[in-house]
Protein backbone atom coordinates (compact mmCIF):
# COMPACT_ATOMS: atom_id res chain seq x y z
CA UNK A 1 0.00 0.00 0.00
CA UNK A 2 1.38 3.40 -1.02
CA UNK A 3 2.28 5.87 1.72
CA UNK A 4 -0.36 8.43 0.69
CA UNK A 5 -3.02 5.70 0.68
CA UNK A 6 -2.00 4.56 4.17
CA UNK A 7 -2.11 8.17 5.30
CA UNK A 8 -5.61 8.66 3.86
CA UNK A 9 -6.82 5.42 5.47
CA UNK A 10 -5.51 6.51 8.87
CA UNK A 11 -7.27 9.88 8.61
CA UNK A 12 -10.50 8.21 7.49
CA UNK A 13 -10.48 5.73 10.38
CA UNK A 14 -9.62 8.40 12.93
CA UNK A 15 -12.45 10.63 11.70
CA UNK A 16 -14.89 7.73 11.72
CA UNK A 17 -13.93 6.70 15.26
CA UNK A 18 -14.20 10.22 16.67
CA UNK A 19 -17.50 10.98 14.94
CA UNK A 20 -19.07 7.69 16.00
CA UNK A 21 -17.94 7.97 19.62
CA UNK A 22 -19.51 11.42 19.89
CA UNK A 23 -22.78 10.39 18.25
CA UNK A 24 -23.25 7.29 20.38
CA UNK A 25 -23.17 9.40 23.55
CA UNK A 26 -26.82 10.34 23.30
CA UNK A 27 -28.70 7.83 21.13
CA UNK A 28 -30.78 6.66 24.09
CA UNK A 29 -31.35 9.97 25.86
CA UNK A 30 -34.45 11.26 24.08
CA UNK A 31 -37.92 9.87 23.56
CA UNK A 32 -38.97 9.26 19.94
CA UNK A 33 -40.48 12.22 18.14
CA UNK A 34 -43.24 11.94 15.56
CA UNK A 35 -41.11 11.19 12.47
CA UNK A 36 -39.17 8.55 14.39
CA UNK A 37 -42.44 6.84 15.33
CA UNK A 38 -43.23 6.74 11.60
CA UNK A 39 -39.86 5.01 11.09
CA UNK A 40 -40.55 2.54 13.90
CA UNK A 41 -43.96 1.74 12.46
CA UNK A 42 -42.51 1.17 8.98
CA UNK A 43 -39.81 -1.30 9.99
CA UNK A 44 -42.23 -3.20 12.23
CA UNK A 45 -44.34 -4.07 9.13
CA UNK A 46 -43.80 -7.08 6.91
CA UNK A 47 -41.59 -6.43 3.88
CA UNK A 48 -44.46 -5.63 1.53
CA UNK A 49 -46.17 -3.47 4.14
CA UNK A 50 -42.92 -1.59 4.78
CA UNK A 51 -42.51 -0.74 1.10
CA UNK A 52 -46.18 0.16 0.68
CA UNK A 53 -46.18 2.36 3.78
CA UNK A 54 -43.13 4.37 2.70
CA UNK A 55 -43.91 4.68 -1.01
CA UNK A 56 -47.49 5.77 -0.22
CA UNK A 57 -45.96 8.72 1.67
CA UNK A 58 -43.58 9.59 -1.17
CA UNK A 59 -40.55 8.22 0.68
CA UNK A 60 -37.99 5.68 -0.43
CA UNK A 61 -38.14 2.41 1.57
CA UNK A 62 -34.34 1.97 1.33
CA UNK A 63 -33.36 3.18 4.81
CA UNK A 64 -36.20 1.33 6.51
CA UNK A 65 -35.47 -1.87 4.60
CA UNK A 66 -31.84 -1.70 5.73
CA UNK A 67 -32.91 -1.25 9.36
CA UNK A 68 -35.21 -4.26 9.04
CA UNK A 69 -32.49 -6.29 7.30
CA UNK A 70 -30.15 -5.54 10.20
CA UNK A 71 -32.71 -7.20 12.48
CA UNK A 72 -33.59 -4.03 14.39
CA UNK A 73 -37.06 -4.33 15.97
CA UNK A 74 -39.45 -1.45 15.48
CA UNK A 75 -39.65 -0.73 19.19
CA UNK A 76 -35.87 -0.24 19.53
CA UNK A 77 -35.42 3.38 18.50
CA UNK A 78 -31.97 3.56 20.14
CA UNK A 79 -30.68 0.80 17.84
CA UNK A 80 -32.02 2.65 14.80
CA UNK A 81 -30.32 5.83 15.96
CA UNK A 82 -27.07 3.96 16.52
CA UNK A 83 -27.21 2.52 13.00
CA UNK A 84 -27.86 5.98 11.56
CA UNK A 85 -24.90 7.30 13.55
CA UNK A 86 -22.65 4.60 12.09
CA UNK A 87 -23.66 5.56 8.54
CA UNK A 88 -23.08 9.26 9.25
CA UNK A 89 -19.65 8.62 10.82
CA UNK A 90 -18.69 6.41 7.87
CA UNK A 91 -19.59 9.26 5.52
CA UNK A 92 -17.38 11.64 7.48
CA UNK A 93 -14.50 9.18 7.31
CA UNK A 94 -14.90 8.72 3.55
CA UNK A 95 -14.76 12.46 2.83
CA UNK A 96 -11.81 12.89 5.20
CA UNK A 97 -9.95 10.10 3.39
CA UNK A 98 -10.64 11.67 -0.01
CA UNK A 99 -9.39 15.05 1.21
CA UNK A 100 -6.25 13.48 2.65
CA UNK A 101 -5.57 11.76 -0.66
CA UNK A 102 -6.22 14.68 -3.01
CA UNK A 103 -5.92 17.89 -0.93
CA UNK A 104 -3.69 17.19 2.06
CA UNK A 105 -3.69 15.58 5.49
CA UNK A 106 -4.04 18.84 7.51
CA UNK A 107 -7.17 19.80 5.56
CA UNK A 108 -8.62 16.34 6.11
CA UNK A 109 -7.89 16.39 9.84
CA UNK A 110 -9.45 19.81 10.33
CA UNK A 111 -12.50 18.71 8.35
CA UNK A 112 -12.76 15.51 10.39
CA UNK A 113 -12.70 17.49 13.63
CA UNK A 114 -15.31 20.00 12.48
CA UNK A 115 -17.72 17.40 11.15
CA UNK A 116 -17.31 15.05 14.11
CA UNK A 117 -18.26 17.85 16.52
CA UNK A 118 -20.79 19.64 14.28
CA UNK A 119 -23.99 19.97 16.36
CA UNK A 120 -26.36 19.81 13.39
CA UNK A 121 -24.61 16.72 12.01
CA UNK A 122 -24.77 15.09 15.45
CA UNK A 123 -28.45 15.96 15.84
CA UNK A 124 -29.59 14.29 12.64
CA UNK A 125 -27.17 11.38 12.88
CA UNK A 126 -28.80 10.59 16.23
CA UNK A 127 -32.22 10.36 14.58
CA UNK A 128 -34.00 7.20 13.47
CA UNK A 129 -34.42 8.81 10.06
CA UNK A 130 -32.60 8.46 6.70
CA UNK A 131 -30.27 11.45 7.13
CA UNK A 132 -27.25 9.47 8.33
CA UNK A 133 -27.65 7.09 5.38
CA UNK A 134 -27.99 10.06 3.02
CA UNK A 135 -24.69 11.50 4.25
CA UNK A 136 -23.03 8.11 3.81
CA UNK A 137 -24.03 7.84 0.15
CA UNK A 138 -23.47 11.54 -0.65
CA UNK A 139 -20.00 11.20 0.87
CA UNK A 140 -19.19 8.26 -1.39
CA UNK A 141 -20.33 10.25 -4.42
CA UNK A 142 -18.45 13.33 -3.25
CA UNK A 143 -15.28 11.28 -2.75
CA UNK A 144 -15.60 10.08 -6.34
CA UNK A 145 -16.14 13.65 -7.55
CA UNK A 146 -13.08 14.84 -5.61
CA UNK A 147 -11.00 12.13 -7.25
CA UNK A 148 -12.31 12.93 -10.72
CA UNK A 149 -11.72 16.67 -10.39
CA UNK A 150 -8.22 15.99 -9.11
CA UNK A 151 -7.48 14.83 -12.69
CA UNK A 152 -8.36 18.25 -14.11
CA UNK A 153 -5.59 19.42 -16.44
CA UNK A 154 -4.06 15.98 -16.93
CA UNK A 155 -3.53 14.95 -20.52
CA UNK A 156 -3.55 11.48 -22.01
CA UNK A 157 -4.92 8.31 -20.46
CA UNK A 158 -5.94 8.80 -16.83
CA UNK A 159 -7.18 5.91 -14.69
CA UNK A 160 -10.53 7.04 -13.27
CA UNK A 161 -12.57 3.83 -13.10
CA UNK A 162 -12.53 3.72 -9.30
CA UNK A 163 -13.53 7.38 -9.00
CA UNK A 164 -16.32 6.96 -11.55
CA UNK A 165 -17.65 3.93 -9.68
CA UNK A 166 -17.63 5.81 -6.39
CA UNK A 167 -19.38 8.77 -8.01
CA UNK A 168 -21.99 6.63 -9.73
CA UNK A 169 -22.72 4.33 -6.80
CA UNK A 170 -22.78 7.09 -4.19
CA UNK A 171 -25.07 9.50 -5.97
CA UNK A 172 -27.31 6.73 -7.34
CA UNK A 173 -27.92 5.41 -3.84
CA UNK A 174 -28.27 8.93 -2.42
CA UNK A 175 -31.00 9.59 -5.01
CA UNK A 176 -32.75 6.41 -3.86
CA UNK A 177 -32.57 7.47 -0.20
CA UNK A 178 -34.43 10.81 -0.13
CA UNK A 179 -35.06 13.70 -2.52
CA UNK A 180 -32.11 15.63 -1.08
CA UNK A 181 -29.86 13.01 -2.70
CA UNK A 182 -31.22 13.98 -6.12
CA UNK A 183 -30.49 17.64 -5.41
CA UNK A 184 -26.97 16.77 -4.25
CA UNK A 185 -26.32 14.87 -7.48
CA UNK A 186 -27.67 17.66 -9.69
CA UNK A 187 -25.61 20.31 -7.91
CA UNK A 188 -22.37 18.34 -8.10
CA UNK A 189 -22.91 17.05 -11.62
CA UNK A 190 -24.06 20.16 -13.48
CA UNK A 191 -22.00 23.08 -12.18
CA UNK A 192 -18.69 21.87 -13.69
CA UNK A 193 -20.28 22.39 -17.12
CA UNK A 194 -20.70 26.08 -16.27
CA UNK A 195 -17.16 26.73 -15.00
CA UNK A 196 -14.64 28.05 -17.56
CA UNK A 197 -11.79 26.07 -16.00
CA UNK A 198 -13.54 22.72 -16.38
CA UNK A 199 -15.19 23.53 -19.71
CA UNK A 200 -11.82 24.20 -21.32
CA UNK A 201 -10.53 20.73 -20.42
CA UNK A 202 -12.12 18.48 -23.06
CA UNK A 203 -10.42 15.35 -21.74
CA UNK A 204 -11.80 15.98 -18.26
CA UNK A 205 -15.31 16.67 -19.58
CA UNK A 206 -15.25 13.34 -21.37
CA UNK A 207 -14.37 11.56 -18.12
CA UNK A 208 -16.97 13.59 -16.23
CA UNK A 209 -19.79 12.81 -18.68
CA UNK A 210 -18.99 9.13 -18.47
CA UNK A 211 -19.35 9.25 -14.69
CA UNK A 212 -22.77 10.93 -14.88
CA UNK A 213 -24.63 8.36 -16.95
CA UNK A 214 -25.78 5.86 -14.32
CA UNK A 215 -26.66 8.29 -11.49
CA UNK A 216 -28.51 10.52 -13.97
CA UNK A 217 -30.80 7.64 -14.97
CA UNK A 218 -31.29 6.52 -11.36
CA UNK A 219 -32.08 10.04 -10.11
CA UNK A 220 -34.71 10.56 -12.82
CA UNK A 221 -36.34 7.21 -12.00
CA UNK A 222 -36.26 7.95 -8.27
CA UNK A 223 -37.87 11.33 -8.76
CA UNK A 224 -40.76 10.11 -10.90
CA UNK A 225 -41.30 6.97 -8.82
CA UNK A 226 -41.39 8.58 -5.36
CA UNK A 227 -40.48 12.23 -4.93
CA UNK A 228 -42.51 13.75 -7.76
CA UNK A 229 -45.87 12.12 -6.95
CA UNK A 230 -45.50 13.02 -3.27
CA UNK A 231 -44.74 16.67 -4.08
CA UNK A 232 -47.72 16.79 -6.45
CA UNK A 233 -50.07 15.39 -3.79
CA UNK A 234 -48.83 17.75 -1.08
CA UNK A 235 -48.26 20.89 -3.14
CA UNK A 236 -51.18 22.64 -1.41
CA UNK A 237 -50.62 20.94 1.94
CA UNK A 238 -47.34 20.21 3.68
CA UNK A 239 -45.16 21.85 1.03
CA UNK A 240 -47.22 25.04 1.11
CA UNK A 241 -46.44 25.59 4.80
CA UNK A 242 -43.71 28.15 5.42
CA UNK A 243 -42.15 27.11 8.71
CA UNK A 244 -39.14 29.35 8.09
CA UNK A 245 -39.96 31.83 5.30
CA UNK A 246 -37.26 32.98 2.91
CA UNK A 247 -35.80 36.31 4.04
CA UNK A 248 -33.02 37.72 6.16
CA UNK A 249 -34.62 36.51 9.39
CA UNK A 250 -35.22 33.05 7.97
CA UNK A 251 -31.69 32.77 6.62
CA UNK A 252 -30.30 33.96 9.95
CA UNK A 253 -32.25 31.28 11.82
CA UNK A 254 -31.09 28.66 9.33
CA UNK A 255 -27.43 29.64 9.71
CA UNK A 256 -27.68 29.64 13.49
CA UNK A 257 -29.15 26.13 13.33
CA UNK A 258 -26.41 24.92 11.00
CA UNK A 259 -23.59 26.30 13.14
CA UNK A 260 -24.88 25.55 16.64
CA UNK A 261 -28.32 23.86 16.46
CA UNK A 262 -28.97 24.81 20.05
CA UNK A 263 -25.85 23.06 21.32
CA UNK A 264 -24.17 26.27 22.44
CA UNK A 265 -27.29 27.46 24.27
CA UNK A 266 -27.65 24.03 25.90
CA UNK A 267 -24.06 24.15 27.15
CA UNK A 268 -24.40 27.68 28.49
CA UNK A 269 -27.61 26.71 30.30
CA UNK A 270 -26.12 23.57 31.85
CA UNK A 271 -23.08 25.49 33.09
CA UNK A 272 -25.24 28.29 34.48
CA UNK A 273 -23.91 30.93 32.10
CA UNK A 274 -25.81 33.91 30.68
CA UNK A 275 -27.96 33.10 27.65
CA UNK A 276 -27.25 36.61 26.38
CA UNK A 277 -23.81 35.30 25.35
CA UNK A 278 -25.28 32.77 22.91
CA UNK A 279 -25.83 34.92 19.82
CA UNK A 280 -22.63 37.01 20.13
CA UNK A 281 -20.63 33.78 20.31
CA UNK A 282 -22.48 32.37 17.30
CA UNK A 283 -21.76 35.45 15.20
CA UNK A 284 -18.13 35.59 16.32
CA UNK A 285 -17.79 31.93 15.37
CA UNK A 286 -19.54 32.67 12.08
CA UNK A 287 -16.99 35.36 11.23
CA UNK A 288 -14.11 32.94 11.84
CA UNK A 289 -15.87 30.20 9.91
CA UNK A 290 -16.53 32.40 6.88
CA UNK A 291 -12.92 33.60 6.89
CA UNK A 292 -11.66 30.02 6.74
CA UNK A 293 -14.25 29.18 4.09
CA UNK A 294 -12.92 31.99 1.89
CA UNK A 295 -9.37 30.70 2.37
CA UNK A 296 -10.56 27.23 1.43
CA UNK A 297 -12.24 28.48 -1.73
CA UNK A 298 -9.02 30.29 -2.66
CA UNK A 299 -7.18 26.95 -2.55
CA UNK A 300 -9.23 25.73 -5.53
CA UNK A 301 -6.68 27.47 -7.73
CA UNK A 302 -4.04 24.99 -6.59
CA UNK A 303 -6.24 22.00 -5.70
CA UNK A 304 -8.89 21.44 -8.40
CA UNK A 305 -10.27 18.53 -6.35
CA UNK A 306 -11.90 21.21 -4.16
CA UNK A 307 -14.17 22.17 -7.05
CA UNK A 308 -16.30 19.15 -6.08
CA UNK A 309 -17.33 20.32 -2.58
CA UNK A 310 -17.62 23.89 -3.90
CA UNK A 311 -20.12 22.75 -6.56
CA UNK A 312 -22.10 20.70 -4.05
CA UNK A 313 -22.19 23.60 -1.60
CA UNK A 314 -23.12 26.33 -4.08
CA UNK A 315 -25.39 24.36 -6.39
CA UNK A 316 -27.41 22.63 -3.70
CA UNK A 317 -27.88 25.83 -1.71
CA UNK A 318 -29.03 27.66 -4.84
CA UNK A 319 -31.57 24.92 -5.61
CA UNK A 320 -33.08 25.04 -2.13
CA UNK A 321 -33.15 28.84 -2.01
CA UNK A 322 -35.08 28.85 -5.28
CA UNK A 323 -37.48 26.18 -4.02
CA UNK A 324 -37.97 28.18 -0.81
CA UNK A 325 -39.64 30.97 -2.77
CA UNK A 326 -42.85 28.89 -2.79
CA UNK A 327 -42.39 26.26 -0.10
CA UNK A 328 -40.63 25.63 3.20
CA UNK A 329 -37.25 23.91 2.99
CA UNK A 330 -35.19 26.40 5.01
CA UNK A 331 -34.75 23.88 7.81
CA UNK A 332 -31.40 22.51 8.90
CA UNK A 333 -31.88 18.84 8.02
CA UNK A 334 -32.46 19.65 4.35
CA UNK A 335 -29.05 21.37 4.18
CA UNK A 336 -26.93 18.48 5.47
CA UNK A 337 -25.37 17.60 2.05
CA UNK A 338 -23.96 21.11 1.41
CA UNK A 339 -22.92 21.34 5.06
CA UNK A 340 -20.44 18.49 4.71
CA UNK A 341 -19.03 20.26 1.62
CA UNK A 342 -18.89 23.56 3.49
CA UNK A 343 -16.91 21.96 6.32
CA UNK A 344 -14.51 20.38 3.82
CA UNK A 345 -13.73 23.83 2.41
CA UNK A 346 -13.50 25.45 5.86
CA UNK A 347 -11.14 22.68 7.01
CA UNK A 348 -8.99 23.34 3.95
CA UNK A 349 -8.93 27.04 4.83
CA UNK A 350 -7.85 26.25 8.39
CA UNK A 351 -5.01 24.12 7.04
CA UNK A 352 -3.96 26.92 4.68
CA UNK A 353 -3.96 29.45 7.51
CA UNK A 354 -1.91 27.14 9.74
CA UNK A 355 0.65 26.70 6.97
CA UNK A 356 1.07 30.47 6.61
CA UNK A 357 1.64 31.45 10.23
CA UNK A 358 1.51 29.91 13.66
CA UNK A 359 -0.47 32.94 14.82
CA UNK A 360 -3.41 31.50 12.91
CA UNK A 361 -4.07 29.27 15.93
CA UNK A 362 -5.48 32.36 17.62
CA UNK A 363 -8.38 32.03 15.17
CA UNK A 364 -8.34 28.25 14.64
CA UNK A 365 -8.48 27.27 18.31
CA UNK A 366 -11.58 29.36 19.22
CA UNK A 367 -13.53 27.91 16.29
CA UNK A 368 -12.53 24.37 17.22
CA UNK A 369 -13.50 25.05 20.83
CA UNK A 370 -16.89 26.42 19.74
CA UNK A 371 -17.59 23.28 17.70
CA UNK A 372 -16.42 20.90 20.44
CA UNK A 373 -18.37 22.72 23.17
CA UNK A 374 -21.58 22.96 21.13
CA UNK A 375 -21.21 19.44 19.75
CA UNK A 376 -20.71 17.78 23.13
CA UNK A 377 -23.75 19.42 24.69
CA UNK A 378 -25.83 18.70 21.59
CA UNK A 379 -24.80 15.05 21.64
CA UNK A 380 -25.79 14.71 25.30
CA UNK A 381 -28.89 16.91 25.21
CA UNK A 382 -31.64 15.00 27.04
CA UNK A 383 -34.62 16.55 25.31
CA UNK A 384 -37.84 17.77 26.86
CA UNK A 385 -40.06 15.17 28.54
CA UNK A 386 -43.03 14.24 26.39
CA UNK A 387 -46.53 15.35 27.31
CA UNK A 388 -48.29 12.22 28.63
CA UNK A 389 -51.71 13.81 29.10
CA UNK A 390 -53.24 11.69 26.31
CA UNK A 391 -52.19 8.34 27.77
CA UNK A 392 -55.64 7.80 29.38
CA UNK A 393 -57.30 8.56 26.04
CA UNK A 394 -55.09 6.02 24.26
CA UNK A 395 -55.76 3.41 26.97
CA UNK A 396 -59.51 3.61 26.32
CA UNK A 397 -59.12 3.42 22.53
CA UNK A 398 -56.77 0.45 22.87
CA UNK A 399 -59.47 -1.60 24.60
CA UNK A 400 -60.67 -2.72 21.17
CA UNK A 401 -58.62 -4.21 18.30
CA UNK A 402 -56.94 -1.38 16.35
CA UNK A 403 -58.10 -2.70 12.98
CA UNK A 404 -61.72 -2.01 14.08
CA UNK A 405 -61.11 1.60 15.14
CA UNK A 406 -62.18 4.80 13.44
CA UNK A 407 -60.72 7.82 15.25
CA UNK A 408 -61.96 11.32 14.49
CA UNK A 409 -60.55 14.44 16.12
CA UNK A 410 -61.22 18.12 16.52
CA UNK A 411 -59.40 19.65 13.54
CA UNK A 412 -58.65 22.83 15.50
CA UNK A 413 -57.24 21.16 18.60
CA UNK A 414 -53.74 20.20 17.47
CA UNK A 415 -53.83 16.76 19.12
CA UNK A 416 -53.22 14.57 16.08
CA UNK A 417 -49.46 14.16 16.57
CA UNK A 418 -49.81 13.48 20.29
CA UNK A 419 -52.42 10.76 19.66
CA UNK A 420 -50.16 9.09 17.09
CA UNK A 421 -47.27 9.10 19.58
CA UNK A 422 -49.49 7.37 22.14
CA UNK A 423 -51.34 4.92 19.88
CA UNK A 424 -48.90 3.69 17.26
CA UNK A 425 -46.32 2.06 19.58
CA UNK A 426 -49.07 -0.40 20.56
CA UNK A 427 -49.18 -1.52 16.91
CA UNK A 428 -45.49 -2.39 16.50
CA UNK A 429 -46.19 -6.05 17.31
CA UNK A 430 -49.00 -6.22 14.72
CA UNK A 431 -47.10 -6.14 11.40
CA UNK A 432 -50.21 -6.81 9.33
CA UNK A 433 -51.88 -3.53 10.31
CA UNK A 434 -52.06 -0.40 8.20
CA UNK A 435 -51.65 3.05 9.71
CA UNK A 436 -54.46 4.22 11.97
CA UNK A 437 -54.83 7.90 11.08
CA UNK A 438 -56.74 10.29 13.33
CA UNK A 439 -58.88 12.25 10.87
CA UNK A 440 -60.71 15.53 11.26
CA UNK A 441 -64.27 15.07 12.49
CA UNK A 442 -67.10 15.39 9.98
CA UNK A 443 -70.59 13.99 10.31
CA UNK A 444 -70.24 12.08 7.03
CA UNK A 445 -67.09 10.33 8.25
CA UNK A 446 -68.80 9.33 11.47
CA UNK A 447 -71.81 8.04 9.53
CA UNK A 448 -69.60 5.99 7.19
CA UNK A 449 -67.71 4.48 10.13
CA UNK A 450 -70.93 3.51 11.91
CA UNK A 451 -72.39 1.98 8.76
CA UNK A 452 -69.27 -0.16 8.32
CA UNK A 453 -69.54 -1.43 11.90
CA UNK A 454 -66.35 0.16 13.17
CA UNK A 455 -65.67 1.11 16.76
CA UNK A 456 -65.97 4.86 16.32
CA UNK A 457 -64.24 7.34 18.60
CA UNK A 458 -64.22 11.12 18.44
CA UNK A 459 -61.93 13.26 20.58
CA UNK A 460 -62.78 16.91 20.62
CA UNK A 461 -63.55 19.86 22.85
CA UNK A 462 -66.98 20.11 24.46
CA UNK A 463 -68.25 22.71 22.00
CA UNK A 464 -67.17 20.41 19.17
CA UNK A 465 -69.36 17.64 20.59
CA UNK A 466 -72.28 20.04 21.01
CA UNK A 467 -71.92 21.15 17.39
CA UNK A 468 -71.78 17.54 16.16
CA UNK A 469 -74.96 16.66 18.04
CA UNK A 470 -76.71 19.73 16.64
CA UNK A 471 -75.71 18.64 13.11
CA UNK A 472 -77.45 15.30 13.68
CA UNK A 473 -74.79 13.00 15.11
CA UNK A 474 -76.30 10.18 17.20
CA UNK A 475 -75.87 10.24 20.94
CA UNK A 476 -72.59 8.53 21.92
CA UNK A 477 -72.86 5.28 23.80
CA UNK A 478 -70.48 6.65 26.42
CA UNK A 479 -68.38 9.72 27.12
CA UNK A 480 -65.10 10.30 28.91
CA UNK A 481 -64.23 13.82 29.97
CA UNK A 482 -60.66 15.13 30.21
CA UNK A 483 -60.78 18.74 31.41
CA UNK A 484 -62.11 20.68 28.39
CA UNK A 485 -61.90 17.66 26.08
CA UNK A 486 -64.30 14.78 25.49
CA UNK A 487 -63.75 11.27 24.13
CA UNK A 488 -67.02 10.00 22.63
CA UNK A 489 -67.66 6.39 21.64
CA UNK A 490 -70.18 4.88 19.25
CA UNK A 491 -70.12 1.09 19.02
CA UNK A 492 -71.03 -2.23 20.60
CA UNK A 493 -67.87 -3.02 22.61
CA UNK A 494 -68.87 -3.20 26.26
CA UNK A 495 -65.24 -3.00 27.38
CA UNK A 496 -64.93 0.55 26.07
CA UNK A 497 -67.67 1.80 28.36
CA UNK A 498 -66.58 -0.26 31.36
CA UNK A 499 -65.51 1.87 34.33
Amino acid sequence: MAANTRNALFVALATFALALAIRLLGVGLREPWLDEVYSQFAISREWYGLAADRISRGHSPLYYALMKAFGIPGADVAAMRAASSVFDALGAGIVAGALALHVGRPAALFFGFLYAWSPVAIHWAQNARPYGLLIFFVSIGLAGAIGLLATLGREGAVATRRQRRLFGFGFSMASLTITAGIFAFLATALLPFALPRTRRDKAFLKRWKKALKVPAVVSVLAYFAMSGPHIARQVDGYWAEKYNPLGLDGLGRLWSSMLSDGGLAEGIARLGGPQAANMPLIWAGSALFVAFLVLGLARIRYRPALIAPACLMAGYTLILLCVSIWTSVLVARYFLPPWIALLALAGTGMAAARARTRWSWLAIAPLMLLFAFSGYFKATQPGAPRDRSLEPVAEIINRVPPETVSLLIDKTGGVRSELILELWPHHFDRPELDRMWPRSFTLSRLTDALESGQNSFAYFQQDGLDEALQEGAPEPRCLYRFDDWVLAYWGEANEVCAP
